[in-house]
């Protein structure tokens, strides 16, 4: 790993993708390497990112909400298996694992920036079902639940206990010096925009900040299988697949907190935060013993480029290259096809329009996209959008559902 040549790729990337600032992290047994670029923002006389700036972590919070759930187990404070509100009273009819796999069927929602946990929680569990049980469908309002479960059970919150294992460095709430967030469109230049979010959504991403080193760090603690923090067979059952993913829009598979993707000789498990105008990767590789951090302070479009996702995109094939791990490939065919007009229609605030047989028109105006995006068939039922353009989600059509990368939207 080469210090000099892994600064010049990201500064060059940045430069090309709208990120005012960031850091990149290599992870490959003992060696470490922590790449830095640009400002923490795009005003006059902003400080430039550092080794010690904090980024926002944003949803790689769920493998540690995950973590201190499955410890919290073991310690017999709670059951993974049991309905939550045979637990703890005021909670949903969900189990543990089943929030942590995303196999609930229940509402994507994020509390209000000051609403209380227990309000939330009991807002969201009377919202109408996605789809029944028993599917992968991304939900950030899981990990409140979660959060409530360990307040009731244990005393303490999941920030409580994150801190208590990972360390009194372990920060929660912007920080002096952290990076500010930015949004940044199509050809335009990146804007400040708020980095918090509600205190209510912490288990689920909403208050961790770190760096790349930190996340490095904690990479190492799942690479060996939880160190002498967190039992062993607690840490690998958070990487066990649970759940397939329809259409393997971001990953083949789902754990307890981390994306899954087996795909030949390229094997790994990680996660990604979105959030107030930062984008967060960790990656790990087992086989290769190494793991990739990306920490971006510009979002970027759901639909890319520009932004902190197409920065990820962009590096990626390189990053693994100088870790030694193989390409990601593409998943396994998904099955038959369905013709394209099979799959046009309105679901939740886009609309697909067939283009041919194998093609689709994504209609995503309340996204801020102002025109339909081209998608091509990739296999199956899923598609990607026309020249694969970096930070771009796939979209694939599963059983009524559109998955926008993770997030399920029913037909209407």
């Amino acid at each position: 790993m080469d210090l000099e040549r892994t600064t010049a790729l990201l500064t060059d990337a940045c430069a090309r993708l709208g990120v005012p600032g960031a850091q990149v992290g290599l992870l490959h047994g003992d060696e470490r390497v922590v790449a830095t670029s640009g400002s923490v923002g795009v005003e006059d006389g902003s400080a430039p990112v550092e080794a010690s700036t904090p980024f926002h972590a944003g949803s790689i919070a769920k493998s540690l909400a995950a973590l201190v759930v499955v410890d919290a187990a073991r310690q017999g404070s709670v059951d993974l298996d049991v309905p939550c509100s045979d637990q703890a009273d005021g909670l949903w009819t969900d189990t543990p694992r089943a929030l942590m796999s995303h196999t609930t069927g229940r509402q994507n929602v994020l509390p209000e920036i000051d609403e209380d946990l227990e309000a939330f929680v009991e807002r969201v569990g009377e919202m109408p079902l996605v789809h029944a049980p028993g599917r992968f469908s991304y939900g950030n309002a899981n990990w409140s639940v979660l959060d409530l479960l360990l307040r009731r059970r244990t005393g303490r919150s999941f920030e409580d206990l994150a801190r208590t294992a990972l360390g009194p460095d372990t920060t929660f709430g912007m920080p002096e010096g952290g990076a500010r967030g930015h949004a940044v469109a199509p050809g335009g230049t990146p804007t400040p925009v708020p980095s918090e979010y509600a205190e209510a959504a912490s288990a689920a991403g909403s208050r961790w900040w770190t760096t790349a080193d930190q996340l490095l760090d904690y990479a190492r603690l799942h690479l060996d299988d939880g160190g002498e923090v967190f039992h062993g067979d607690d840490v690998r059952e958070l990487r066990r697949p649970h759940v397939a993913v329809p259409g393997a829009t971001i990953s083949d598979a789902w754990g307890l907190g981390w994306a899954l993707w087996d795909r030949g000789e390229h094997t790994a498990f990680g996660w990604a935060g979105y959030t107030g105008g930062h984008r967060a990767y960790l990656r790990c590789f087992p086989d290769q013993d190494a793991a990739v951090v990306v920490l971006a302070n510009s979002a970027g479009p759901l639909f890319g480029p520009p932004g902190g996702s197409a920065l990820f995109d962009d590096l990626l094939p390189r990053l693994l290259t100088e870790l030694g791990v193989p390409a990601l490939g593409d998943a396994e065919d998904a099955g038959p096809p369905t013709p394209a007009s099979e799959l046009a229609g309105g679901y939740g605030p886009v609309t697909l329009r067939a283009d041919g047989p194998d093609g689709l028109l994504l209609d995503a105006a309340a996204f801020g996209e102002p025109a339909p995006i081209p998608h091509h068939r990739l296999s199956g039922d899923t598609f990607v959008a026309d020249g694969h353009p970096p930070g771009g989600m796939p979209i694939a059509v599963a059983d009524g559902l559109l998955y926008l990368g993770p997030f399920a939207i029913a037909r209407s």
